[in-house]
């Protein structure tokens, strides 16, 4: 038991010298973890919500207003980002005057 808790305190501390074969398989397991974890350990869903997309005026083309929501989310769907009830706030660019679409996913 007491060589658990000794090789525990050593792995936590990082006592091991570098060359070991203790460091060498610690190294290899962080690697592992890194490239081998699956992608929600590292993504947030709601990474989402705070990058919206902007779509321009331009890109859509003209389109009827109740008719705004199904063609961004076309739109966007053929440049593959694939969304489903989309919040869409619509902004005007102080500069150029052009409409902007501002696309965040639920």
């Amino acid at each position: 038991m007491k060589l658990l808790f000794t090789t525990l305190k050593k792995m936590l501390f990082w006592s091991y010298e570098r060359g070991s074969w203790q460091y060498d398989l610690m190294c290899v397991l962080i690697l592992a973890f890194v490239f081998f974890a699956p992608n929600r350990f590292f993504y947030s869903a709601d990474a989402d919500m705070t990058q919206p997309y902007v779509v321009t005026s331009e890109e859509l083309g003209t389109v009827e207003q109740n008719r705004l929501e199904e063609k961004i989310i076309k739109y966007l769907k053929a440049n593959g980002h694939d969304l489903e009830n989309p919040r869409i706030e619509t902004v005007t660019d102080n500069n150029t005057g052009k409409i902007k679409y501002l696309v965040y996913a639920k």
